[in-house]
Protein backbone atom coordinates (compact mmCIF):
# COMPACT_ATOMS: atom_id res chain seq x y z
CA UNK A 1 0.00 0.00 0.00
CA UNK A 2 1.70 3.06 -0.90
CA UNK A 3 0.80 6.70 0.30
CA UNK A 4 1.28 10.21 -1.69
CA UNK A 5 3.28 12.59 0.16
CA UNK A 6 3.92 16.69 -0.38
CA UNK A 7 5.25 16.99 -3.46
CA UNK A 8 3.85 14.20 -5.14
CA UNK A 9 6.28 11.76 -4.02
CA UNK A 10 5.71 8.21 -3.24
CA UNK A 11 6.70 6.53 -0.09
CA UNK A 12 6.18 3.28 1.13
CA UNK A 13 4.06 2.76 3.84
CA UNK A 14 6.11 0.03 5.74
CA UNK A 15 9.33 -0.52 7.30
CA UNK A 16 10.33 0.72 10.95
CA UNK A 17 9.86 3.82 12.17
CA UNK A 18 13.29 5.10 11.46
CA UNK A 19 13.15 4.59 7.91
CA UNK A 20 9.72 6.28 8.03
CA UNK A 21 11.68 9.25 10.01
CA UNK A 22 14.65 9.19 7.38
CA UNK A 23 12.23 9.70 4.40
CA UNK A 24 10.37 12.47 6.09
CA UNK A 25 13.65 14.04 7.04
CA UNK A 26 14.65 13.82 3.19
CA UNK A 27 11.32 14.78 2.04
CA UNK A 28 10.88 18.65 4.13
CA UNK A 29 13.29 21.10 5.37
CA UNK A 30 13.28 22.64 8.66
CA UNK A 31 14.51 25.45 8.86
CA UNK A 32 14.81 25.96 12.63
CA UNK A 33 15.13 22.88 14.50
CA UNK A 34 14.87 22.22 18.01
CA UNK A 35 18.10 20.90 19.94
CA UNK A 36 17.13 18.27 22.28
CA UNK A 37 19.13 18.34 25.66
CA UNK A 38 18.98 16.53 28.65
CA UNK A 39 16.28 17.85 30.57
CA UNK A 40 16.62 20.06 33.85
CA UNK A 41 15.92 18.71 37.47
CA UNK A 42 13.23 21.04 37.35
CA UNK A 43 12.06 18.94 41.13
CA UNK A 44 14.79 20.78 42.99
CA UNK A 45 15.11 24.92 41.77
CA UNK A 46 16.82 26.26 44.98
CA UNK A 47 19.84 24.62 47.49
CA UNK A 48 18.51 23.52 51.09
CA UNK A 49 19.98 22.21 54.34
CA UNK A 50 18.25 19.37 55.56
CA UNK A 51 19.00 19.27 59.84
CA UNK A 52 18.58 16.42 61.71
CA UNK A 53 17.25 16.75 65.24
CA UNK A 54 17.33 14.59 67.84
CA UNK A 55 18.47 12.39 70.59
CA UNK A 56 20.83 9.62 69.94
CA UNK A 57 18.99 6.04 69.01
CA UNK A 58 15.58 8.23 67.63
CA UNK A 59 16.30 6.81 64.15
CA UNK A 60 17.73 10.00 62.84
CA UNK A 61 20.83 8.31 60.66
CA UNK A 62 18.27 6.12 59.01
CA UNK A 63 16.00 8.83 57.71
CA UNK A 64 18.48 10.88 56.42
CA UNK A 65 20.22 7.84 54.60
CA UNK A 66 16.49 6.94 52.65
CA UNK A 67 15.70 10.82 52.31
CA UNK A 68 18.87 11.23 50.42
CA UNK A 69 18.97 8.02 48.11
CA UNK A 70 15.38 8.28 47.58
CA UNK A 71 16.02 12.36 46.52
CA UNK A 72 19.24 11.15 44.27
CA UNK A 73 17.60 8.08 42.80
CA UNK A 74 14.42 9.24 41.67
CA UNK A 75 14.68 12.80 40.96
CA UNK A 76 18.32 13.22 40.22
CA UNK A 77 19.01 15.70 42.85
CA UNK A 78 22.50 16.29 43.58
CA UNK A 79 22.35 15.45 47.72
CA UNK A 80 24.79 14.29 50.15
CA UNK A 81 24.70 13.82 53.73
CA UNK A 82 27.62 15.53 55.94
CA UNK A 83 26.94 13.13 59.27
CA UNK A 84 28.54 14.25 62.37
CA UNK A 85 29.52 11.45 63.77
CA UNK A 86 31.53 10.62 60.99
CA UNK A 87 33.61 12.87 61.50
CA UNK A 88 34.21 12.89 65.15
CA UNK A 89 35.74 9.27 64.35
CA UNK A 90 37.91 10.45 61.87
CA UNK A 91 39.15 13.08 64.74
CA UNK A 92 39.39 10.68 67.90
CA UNK A 93 38.22 7.55 66.66
CA UNK A 94 35.46 5.37 66.78
CA UNK A 95 36.28 3.59 69.91
CA UNK A 96 35.64 6.44 72.80
CA UNK A 97 33.41 6.17 75.98
CA UNK A 98 30.11 8.14 76.64
CA UNK A 99 31.85 10.57 78.77
CA UNK A 100 32.86 11.98 75.21
CA UNK A 101 29.81 13.66 75.08
CA UNK A 102 29.55 15.15 78.62
CA UNK A 103 29.39 19.00 77.02
CA UNK A 104 29.62 19.85 81.16
CA UNK A 105 33.26 19.35 80.28
CA UNK A 106 35.30 22.74 78.53
CA UNK A 107 37.56 20.06 76.73
CA UNK A 108 35.11 18.52 75.31
CA UNK A 109 32.80 21.22 73.79
CA UNK A 110 35.90 22.74 72.66
CA UNK A 111 36.33 19.25 70.23
CA UNK A 112 32.65 19.20 69.59
CA UNK A 113 33.25 22.61 68.54
CA UNK A 114 36.21 22.05 65.99
CA UNK A 115 34.45 19.43 65.05
CA UNK A 116 31.39 20.57 63.64
CA UNK A 117 33.20 24.28 62.44
CA UNK A 118 34.82 21.35 60.20
CA UNK A 119 31.66 19.90 59.25
CA UNK A 120 29.88 23.16 58.40
CA UNK A 121 33.26 24.03 56.13
CA UNK A 122 32.38 20.95 53.85
CA UNK A 123 28.47 21.58 53.56
CA UNK A 124 29.07 25.28 52.78
CA UNK A 125 31.64 24.23 50.20
CA UNK A 126 29.36 22.02 48.91
CA UNK A 127 26.44 23.80 48.30
CA UNK A 128 28.42 26.68 46.59
CA UNK A 129 30.40 24.19 44.74
CA UNK A 130 28.35 25.70 41.39
CA UNK A 131 25.04 27.17 40.31
CA UNK A 132 22.94 23.95 40.09
CA UNK A 133 20.57 23.50 43.26
CA UNK A 134 22.08 21.16 45.63
CA UNK A 135 20.98 19.66 49.32
CA UNK A 136 23.01 18.84 52.09
CA UNK A 137 21.31 16.52 55.05
CA UNK A 138 23.47 17.37 58.42
CA UNK A 139 22.88 14.17 60.23
CA UNK A 140 23.47 15.58 63.98
CA UNK A 141 21.81 15.39 67.13
CA UNK A 142 21.50 19.75 67.09
CA UNK A 143 19.87 19.07 70.08
CA UNK A 144 20.08 22.92 71.32
CA UNK A 145 18.32 26.08 70.66
CA UNK A 146 21.46 27.14 70.49
CA UNK A 147 23.20 25.02 68.30
CA UNK A 148 20.71 25.59 65.94
CA UNK A 149 21.11 29.22 66.21
CA UNK A 150 24.85 28.84 64.93
CA UNK A 151 23.78 26.55 62.08
CA UNK A 152 21.11 29.16 60.56
CA UNK A 153 24.03 31.83 61.37
CA UNK A 154 26.71 29.82 59.75
CA UNK A 155 25.30 28.69 56.39
CA UNK A 156 23.63 32.17 55.94
CA UNK A 157 20.24 33.38 54.81
CA UNK A 158 20.83 32.16 51.24
CA UNK A 159 19.74 28.55 51.46
CA UNK A 160 16.73 27.08 52.89
CA UNK A 161 17.16 25.30 55.92
CA UNK A 162 14.46 22.88 57.26
CA UNK A 163 14.73 21.16 60.45
CA UNK A 164 13.87 17.16 61.00
CA UNK A 165 13.57 16.29 64.26
CA UNK A 166 13.04 12.60 65.10
CA UNK A 167 11.15 11.60 68.54
CA UNK A 168 10.55 8.41 69.45
CA UNK A 169 8.43 7.21 72.64
CA UNK A 170 7.00 3.73 71.94
CA UNK A 171 9.32 1.31 73.42
CA UNK A 172 9.10 -1.74 71.19
CA UNK A 173 10.83 1.31 68.60
CA UNK A 174 13.22 2.01 71.29
CA UNK A 175 14.25 -1.60 71.45
CA UNK A 176 14.41 -2.26 68.35
CA UNK A 177 17.39 0.60 67.65
CA UNK A 178 18.92 -0.47 70.26
CA UNK A 179 18.93 -4.02 68.64
CA UNK A 180 21.02 -2.80 65.77
CA UNK A 181 23.70 -0.92 67.73
CA UNK A 182 26.24 -3.73 67.17
CA UNK A 183 25.18 -4.97 63.66
CA UNK A 184 25.32 -1.32 62.37
CA UNK A 185 26.81 1.45 64.52
CA UNK A 186 30.62 2.11 63.87
CA UNK A 187 31.31 2.67 67.48
CA UNK A 188 30.50 -0.20 68.52
CA UNK A 189 31.70 -2.79 66.67
CA UNK A 190 34.41 -4.33 68.47
CA UNK A 191 32.70 -4.14 71.78
CA UNK A 192 30.49 -6.64 73.77
CA UNK A 193 26.81 -6.17 73.19
CA UNK A 194 25.97 -5.87 76.88
CA UNK A 195 28.91 -3.41 77.93
CA UNK A 196 27.47 -1.28 74.09
CA UNK A 197 24.36 -1.45 75.54
CA UNK A 198 25.15 0.44 78.79
CA UNK A 199 27.35 2.65 77.10
CA UNK A 200 25.33 4.38 74.61
CA UNK A 201 22.34 4.52 76.99
CA UNK A 202 24.36 6.39 78.76
CA UNK A 203 25.39 8.29 75.70
CA UNK A 204 21.55 9.38 75.21
CA UNK A 205 21.19 10.45 79.12
CA UNK A 206 24.24 12.93 78.64
CA UNK A 207 22.17 14.83 75.25
CA UNK A 208 18.86 14.49 77.35
CA UNK A 209 20.11 16.98 80.19
CA UNK A 210 20.34 19.55 77.43
CA UNK A 211 17.94 18.51 75.07
CA UNK A 212 15.56 21.49 73.87
CA UNK A 213 12.80 20.44 71.52
CA UNK A 214 12.12 22.31 68.36
CA UNK A 215 9.18 25.01 68.89
CA UNK A 216 10.92 28.15 66.96
CA UNK A 217 8.10 29.96 65.32
CA UNK A 218 10.44 31.39 63.07
CA UNK A 219 12.08 28.06 61.76
CA UNK A 220 11.28 25.69 59.05
CA UNK A 221 10.87 22.27 60.86
CA UNK A 222 8.96 18.90 60.79
CA UNK A 223 8.66 16.92 63.55
CA UNK A 224 7.94 12.95 63.67
CA UNK A 225 6.77 11.35 66.52
CA UNK A 226 7.25 7.30 66.58
CA UNK A 227 7.87 6.63 62.97
CA UNK A 228 5.29 9.79 61.79
CA UNK A 229 2.58 8.10 63.77
CA UNK A 230 2.27 12.03 64.46
CA UNK A 231 3.76 15.26 62.32
CA UNK A 232 3.90 18.70 63.06
CA UNK A 233 4.56 20.88 60.71
CA UNK A 234 6.00 24.42 60.99
CA UNK A 235 7.00 27.17 58.19
CA UNK A 236 6.59 24.31 55.43
CA UNK A 237 5.88 25.51 51.82
CA UNK A 238 6.71 25.15 48.21
CA UNK A 239 6.85 22.21 45.82
CA UNK A 240 10.16 20.47 46.93
CA UNK A 241 9.48 20.91 51.26
CA UNK A 242 5.82 19.42 50.39
CA UNK A 243 7.20 16.77 48.76
CA UNK A 244 9.83 15.53 51.35
CA UNK A 245 6.97 15.75 54.14
CA UNK A 246 4.85 13.00 51.65
CA UNK A 247 8.04 11.19 52.15
CA UNK A 248 8.76 11.52 55.54
CA UNK A 249 5.36 10.36 56.38
CA UNK A 250 5.26 6.92 54.73
CA UNK A 251 8.97 6.34 55.76
CA UNK A 252 9.17 4.38 58.84
CA UNK A 253 12.71 3.04 60.55
CA UNK A 254 12.06 -0.75 61.11
CA UNK A 255 14.37 -3.14 59.24
CA UNK A 256 12.65 -5.72 57.35
CA UNK A 257 13.07 -7.84 54.74
CA UNK A 258 12.56 -6.98 50.73
CA UNK A 259 12.35 -10.53 48.46
CA UNK A 260 13.00 -9.64 44.99
CA UNK A 261 12.12 -12.59 42.40
CA UNK A 262 11.47 -12.33 38.90
CA UNK A 263 8.91 -14.65 37.11
CA UNK A 264 9.76 -17.93 35.98
CA UNK A 265 11.21 -18.85 32.46
CA UNK A 266 8.36 -17.83 30.23
CA UNK A 267 8.08 -19.03 27.01
CA UNK A 268 9.24 -15.88 25.78
CA UNK A 269 12.74 -16.04 27.81
CA UNK A 270 12.65 -19.44 25.84
CA UNK A 271 12.65 -17.95 22.56
CA UNK A 272 14.80 -14.93 23.08
CA UNK A 273 11.75 -12.76 22.47
CA UNK A 274 11.87 -9.39 24.03
CA UNK A 275 8.24 -8.07 26.28
CA UNK A 276 4.81 -9.61 25.38
CA UNK A 277 2.63 -11.20 27.94
CA UNK A 278 3.30 -15.19 26.99
CA UNK A 279 3.11 -17.81 30.10
CA UNK A 280 5.50 -20.18 31.60
CA UNK A 281 7.52 -22.88 30.67
CA UNK A 282 7.73 -25.87 32.03
CA UNK A 283 10.58 -24.93 33.36
CA UNK A 284 8.85 -21.77 34.72
CA UNK A 285 6.21 -23.58 36.29
CA UNK A 286 8.77 -25.91 38.27
CA UNK A 287 10.43 -22.71 39.57
CA UNK A 288 6.62 -21.16 40.97
CA UNK A 289 6.23 -24.41 42.71
CA UNK A 290 9.70 -24.03 44.49
CA UNK A 291 8.74 -20.12 45.11
CA UNK A 292 5.91 -20.94 46.60
CA UNK A 293 7.85 -23.75 48.89
CA UNK A 294 10.55 -21.03 49.97
CA UNK A 295 7.58 -18.05 50.69
CA UNK A 296 5.97 -20.77 53.02
CA UNK A 297 9.33 -21.80 54.84
CA UNK A 298 11.21 -18.85 54.93
CA UNK A 299 9.31 -15.65 54.78
CA UNK A 300 6.13 -16.57 56.80
CA UNK A 301 8.47 -17.80 59.30
CA UNK A 302 11.04 -14.58 60.14
CA UNK A 303 13.59 -16.56 57.85
CA UNK A 304 13.01 -20.21 58.65
CA UNK A 305 11.72 -22.19 61.38
CA UNK A 306 15.16 -23.68 62.39
CA UNK A 307 16.81 -19.98 61.90
CA UNK A 308 17.42 -18.81 66.00
CA UNK A 309 18.38 -15.27 65.07
CA UNK A 310 14.26 -14.32 63.05
CA UNK A 311 14.13 -11.47 60.93
CA UNK A 312 13.25 -8.08 62.15
CA UNK A 313 10.00 -7.05 60.88
CA UNK A 314 6.68 -5.98 62.23
CA UNK A 315 4.86 -9.33 61.76
CA UNK A 316 5.74 -12.09 59.45
CA UNK A 317 2.37 -13.47 58.53
CA UNK A 318 1.19 -10.15 57.41
CA UNK A 319 3.81 -10.64 54.82
CA UNK A 320 2.69 -8.78 51.55
CA UNK A 321 3.29 -10.14 47.79
CA UNK A 322 3.36 -7.39 45.20
CA UNK A 323 3.40 -8.87 41.35
CA UNK A 324 3.31 -6.60 37.94
CA UNK A 325 -0.16 -7.54 35.78
CA UNK A 326 1.69 -9.94 33.29
CA UNK A 327 0.76 -13.21 33.12
CA UNK A 328 4.03 -14.76 33.74
CA UNK A 329 4.69 -13.11 36.75
CA UNK A 330 0.72 -14.20 38.37
CA UNK A 331 1.30 -17.72 37.26
CA UNK A 332 4.79 -17.44 39.03
CA UNK A 333 2.51 -17.11 42.46
CA UNK A 334 0.00 -19.44 41.09
CA UNK A 335 1.27 -21.97 43.89
CA UNK A 336 1.44 -19.50 46.85
CA UNK A 337 -0.68 -20.43 49.96
CA UNK A 338 -2.90 -17.77 51.67
CA UNK A 339 -3.43 -18.69 55.01
CA UNK A 340 -5.94 -16.15 56.49
CA UNK A 341 -4.82 -15.14 60.44
CA UNK A 342 -6.90 -14.88 63.37
CA UNK A 343 -7.04 -11.00 62.86
CA UNK A 344 -8.16 -11.31 59.14
CA UNK A 345 -5.55 -10.87 57.89
CA UNK A 346 -4.70 -12.81 54.25
CA UNK A 347 -0.83 -13.95 54.31
CA UNK A 348 1.02 -13.11 50.86
CA UNK A 349 -2.20 -12.29 49.05
CA UNK A 350 -1.69 -11.15 45.63
CA UNK A 351 -1.67 -7.39 44.85
CA UNK A 352 -1.01 -6.26 40.83
CA UNK A 353 0.92 -3.07 39.90
CA UNK A 354 0.88 -1.48 36.54
CA UNK A 355 4.00 0.43 37.83
CA UNK A 356 5.72 -3.44 38.07
CA UNK A 357 5.27 -4.14 34.78
CA UNK A 358 8.22 -4.59 32.39
CA UNK A 359 9.94 -1.88 30.57
CA UNK A 360 7.65 -1.69 27.37
CA UNK A 361 9.81 -2.20 24.29
CA UNK A 362 7.01 -0.24 21.64
CA UNK A 363 7.55 -1.20 18.29
CA UNK A 364 10.27 -3.76 18.87
CA UNK A 365 7.72 -6.08 21.52
CA UNK A 366 8.40 -9.72 21.15
CA UNK A 367 11.12 -9.14 18.93
CA UNK A 368 14.80 -10.69 19.59
CA UNK A 369 17.64 -8.36 19.82
CA UNK A 370 18.90 -10.07 16.08
CA UNK A 371 16.28 -9.22 14.71
CA UNK A 372 16.07 -5.77 16.21
CA UNK A 373 19.63 -5.24 15.13
CA UNK A 374 18.83 -6.64 11.63
CA UNK A 375 15.69 -4.26 10.97
CA UNK A 376 16.50 -1.53 13.40
CA UNK A 377 20.39 -1.34 13.55
CA UNK A 378 20.58 2.91 14.43
CA UNK A 379 18.04 2.32 16.92
CA UNK A 380 19.84 -1.09 18.59
CA UNK A 381 23.15 0.99 18.74
CA UNK A 382 21.33 3.92 20.04
CA UNK A 383 20.04 1.70 23.06
CA UNK A 384 23.37 0.48 23.28
CA UNK A 385 25.45 3.50 23.92
CA UNK A 386 22.56 4.84 26.52
CA UNK A 387 20.75 2.15 27.97
CA UNK A 388 19.36 4.89 30.89
CA UNK A 389 17.68 7.27 28.64
CA UNK A 390 16.54 5.61 25.23
CA UNK A 391 13.42 5.38 24.64
CA UNK A 392 11.87 2.46 22.72
CA UNK A 393 9.47 4.00 19.62
CA UNK A 394 6.35 3.81 21.16
CA UNK A 395 7.73 2.83 24.25
CA UNK A 396 9.70 3.50 27.80
CA UNK A 397 13.04 4.15 29.04
CA UNK A 398 14.91 3.10 31.94
CA UNK A 399 14.32 6.37 33.53
CA UNK A 400 10.44 6.00 32.42
CA UNK A 401 10.66 2.99 34.58
CA UNK A 402 12.19 4.83 37.52
CA UNK A 403 9.43 7.01 37.76
CA UNK A 404 6.66 4.61 37.75
CA UNK A 405 8.63 2.41 40.38
CA UNK A 406 8.83 5.32 42.37
CA UNK A 407 5.02 5.38 43.29
CA UNK A 408 5.45 1.54 44.48
CA UNK A 409 8.52 2.14 46.32
CA UNK A 410 6.77 5.20 48.61
CA UNK A 411 3.80 2.65 49.47
CA UNK A 412 5.72 0.19 50.11
CA UNK A 413 8.20 1.94 52.63
CA UNK A 414 5.56 2.69 54.84
CA UNK A 415 5.02 -1.52 55.33
CA UNK A 416 7.01 -2.99 58.72
CA UNK A 417 6.42 -6.48 57.33
CA UNK A 418 8.19 -8.72 55.13
CA UNK A 419 7.30 -7.86 51.48
CA UNK A 420 7.58 -9.83 48.08
CA UNK A 421 8.15 -8.65 44.78
CA UNK A 422 7.83 -10.68 41.77
CA UNK A 423 8.27 -8.68 38.74
CA UNK A 424 10.27 -8.52 35.48
CA UNK A 425 14.21 -7.84 34.76
CA UNK A 426 14.45 -4.50 34.27
CA UNK A 427 11.82 -3.09 37.10
CA UNK A 428 14.01 -5.43 39.55
CA UNK A 429 17.14 -3.77 38.55
CA UNK A 430 16.01 -0.46 39.32
CA UNK A 431 14.26 -1.46 42.82
CA UNK A 432 18.00 -3.16 43.61
CA UNK A 433 19.64 -0.57 42.36
CA UNK A 434 17.60 1.74 44.76
CA UNK A 435 17.99 -0.10 47.72
CA UNK A 436 21.96 -0.79 47.24
CA UNK A 437 22.53 2.88 47.16
CA UNK A 438 24.01 2.49 43.40
CA UNK A 439 24.58 4.72 40.50
CA UNK A 440 21.38 5.43 38.58
CA UNK A 441 22.92 4.30 35.42
CA UNK A 442 23.84 0.58 37.08
CA UNK A 443 20.05 -0.12 36.60
CA UNK A 444 21.18 -0.95 33.18
CA UNK A 445 23.58 -3.30 33.81
CA UNK A 446 23.02 -5.40 37.59
CA UNK A 447 21.91 -9.02 36.52
CA UNK A 448 18.62 -10.54 37.97
CA UNK A 449 18.67 -14.11 37.11
CA UNK A 450 15.96 -16.26 36.69
CA UNK A 451 15.33 -18.81 39.46
CA UNK A 452 16.63 -16.94 42.03
CA UNK A 453 15.35 -15.03 44.93
CA UNK A 454 17.07 -11.68 46.25
CA UNK A 455 16.42 -10.99 50.00
CA UNK A 456 17.18 -7.08 50.95
CA UNK A 457 17.34 -5.96 54.28
CA UNK A 458 17.86 -2.13 54.73
CA UNK A 459 19.65 -0.46 57.63
CA UNK A 460 21.02 3.01 58.94
CA UNK A 461 24.10 2.33 57.21
CA UNK A 462 23.83 -0.31 54.45
CA UNK A 463 21.73 -2.74 53.14
CA UNK A 464 22.30 -6.45 53.54
CA UNK A 465 22.30 -8.60 50.93
CA UNK A 466 21.42 -12.65 50.70
CA UNK A 467 20.63 -14.46 47.40
CA UNK A 468 18.81 -17.83 47.16
CA UNK A 469 18.82 -19.83 43.98
CA UNK A 470 15.96 -21.78 43.90
CA UNK A 471 15.98 -24.04 40.72
CA UNK A 472 18.61 -24.57 37.91
CA UNK A 473 17.18 -25.28 34.47
CA UNK A 474 18.14 -27.86 31.82
CA UNK A 475 20.48 -26.95 29.41
CA UNK A 476 20.03 -27.38 25.90
CA UNK A 477 22.94 -25.41 24.86
CA UNK A 478 20.69 -22.04 24.54
CA UNK A 479 20.76 -19.01 27.06
CA UNK A 480 17.92 -19.74 28.88
CA UNK A 481 17.70 -16.81 31.23
CA UNK A 482 17.92 -14.52 27.68
CA UNK A 483 16.89 -12.09 26.62
CA UNK A 484 17.29 -8.82 28.67
CA UNK A 485 16.54 -5.50 29.11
Amino acid sequence: MTSTAAGGKMCNGKGSPEAKAKTQTDEYQNEYPQRFNDPDTYFCMESYLLCMVGLPGMGKTFVAQRLARWLEFFHDVNVKVFNLGNERRKQVGANISHSFFDSEKKSNRETHRLIRTNVFGEIKAFLVKDTKPRIAIYDACSHTKETRKLIVKSVGPKVNIIFIECIVHTENILNGYMDQIKKSMPDYQDMDFADAKVDYKKRIEHFRRKYEPMDDPDLSWIKLVDNAEQLTLNQISGFLPGQIVNFLMNLHTVPRPIYLSRHGQSQYNALGKIGGDSGLTEEGVKYAQKLARFLEERVVTGGGKDKQEKDQCGNALHARLYTSTLRRTCETVQFVRHGVQSDGWVTLRQRKWRALDELFAGVFDGMTYAEIAEKAPEAYSARKKNKLTYRYPRGESYLDVIKRVEQVMLHMQRHTDPVVIVAHQAVLRVIYTYFMGLPRDQATKKPIPLNTVIKLTPYAYHTKEERFVLHTMKSDGTDNDAPSH
